[in-house]
């Protein structure tokens, strides 16, 4: 009993809600409206989430906080049984502050630092359901905190670093059978890992193109827990003990490489290409301190995301007022053998809309709204749950920008 709940415990890994594996987008409320496909067109702190080289160009200090509503929802079917996730409020939320300024010789430079939720999930599936020995709840969260610099050596070049720190926390539930009744099993856990990001960007300067390009190194977590369990019988005391459990959390490397092309003045389109190493999640291996070692194949590809956006600022009719739209497709081709209640990913459309507003010259509220489907996908594997699951994925987030240069200078952004 004790090494077949472990197994069910290890495949219970947070549901995603958009793009490859867990990840889901930058909370920022422009980048949201831009689908993310700005990476080359970065005008705030938030830069330093992807593209620490954009801060290198931004004048004076400048402070960007959101707050995100995420909600998913995912649809299970098979044989005539049918479940959804229960509605669960998430609101993960992102903050970053930097400062910029000018330097002899035409160079410039920039630092900040940033916090937001880069990936996690949350799945609450009703009592009851059929698949409650595999999953109950999760509830996953994978903060990052990011602190680095852009530099701009010659004109229309700028090179950036940054740190990056991931702390994670998981807690899953599963319903454990008795056959007169069920008991709770539950791991809580976290731990943390350090990683890098690289970026670097272009401006042509005989026409208005920017170009940019940005890595972030993997960064494998080990979390570290306890397991926990009630209504054990006694017959099953002996082996069902609350014990230590440690697993190592696979967190990608990732590819950004992005355009910015400003078509007539104050109307610009966005292009991005994101390729997410979910090669690295080979298994869950949860390893117990009773000695005993589970591991769950995952065998994960690669995700390959195509963004696409654009951004109308100072419109006719109202000067103070930022349009946006986006879209992506999402290329996440996940093995159906591993496929669990838990983590229905596969490919998907996404498509967003925002609209930024200066209530002041140097103070702008921004507001992004995302709809992501998933197509749907049928789980294959002997130990998988049988069935089809449909995910839907809304996201609205609210976000103000504040840009301050004590000295009444102009923001150059000489990317």
């Amino acid at each position: 009993p004790m090494r077949k709940l472990l197994f069910l415990a290890a495949i219970a890994i947070p549901t995603v809600a958009h793009a490859g594996g867990y990840n889901i987008p930058i909370e920022n409320a422009r980048t949201l409206g831009l689908s993310q496909a700005d990476l080359a067109d970065q005008t705030g702190a938030e830069a330093i989430f992807e593209n620490p080289a954009a801060l290198a160009g931004q004048i004076g200090l400048d402070i960007s906080g959101s707050l995100e509503w995420l909600d998913n929802r995912t649809d299970w079917s098979n044989d005539g049984q049918s479940a959804s996730l229960l509605s669960h409020f998430n609101s993960p939320p992102a903050a970053a502050i930097s400062f910029g300024d000018v330097l002899p010789n035409d160079m410039m430079w920039g630092a900040g630092v940033g916090f937001h939720v880069p990936a996690g999930g949350s799945i609450n599936w009703p009592a009851g359901w059929p698949g409650q020995e595999y999953v109950q709840s999760v509830d996953q969260k994978i903060y990052q905190i990011t602190a680095g610099a852009g530099f701009q050596p010659l004109p229309f070049i700028s090179i950036g670093a940054a740190y990056v720190r991931y702390q994670a926390t998981e807690e899953l539930h599963q319903e454990v059978n008795f056959i007169d009744h069920y008991g709770d099993a539950g791991i809580g856990m976290s731990g943390g890992s350090n990683t890098f990001l690289l970026s670097a960007n272009g401006k042509l300067p005989w026409i208005p193109l920017s170009l940019a390009v940005s890595f972030k190194y993997k960064g494998s977590t080990q979390i570290d827990g306890n397991a926990h369990f009630t209504d054990v019988p006694p017959a099953f005391t002996t082996t069902l003990q609350d014990q230590s459990v440690t697993e190592q959390l696979a967190l990608p490397s990732e590819l950004h490489a992005g355009a910015a092309y400003e078509i007539i003045p104050d109307l610009t389109v966005m292009a991005e290409f994101t390729n997410e190493f979910w090669s690295v999640y080979h298994s869950d291996t949860f390893i117990g301190s009773t000695g005993f070692t589970v591991t769950v194949p995952r065998d994960y590809n690669d995700t390959q995301v195509y963004r696409l956006a654009g951004e109308w600022k100072n419109v006719p009719f109202l000067p103070q007022l930022t349009l946006r739209l986006g879209g992506l497709r999402s290329i996440s081709p996940q093995p159906t053998a591993t496929l669990s209640p838990s983590l229905t990913d596969g490919d998907s459309w996404a498509f967003s809309v925002g609209a930024g507003f200066d209530i002041l010259p140097d103070l702008r509220i921004d507001l992004g709204y995302q709809h992501a489907f998933f197509d749907s996908v049928t789980a294959s594997g002997t130990e998988t749950l049988p069935g089809t699951y449909k995910t839907q994925v809304d996201l609205l987030s609210l976000g103000i920008n504040w840009r301050f240069d004590a000295l009444g200078r102009t923001d150059a952004h000489a990317q």
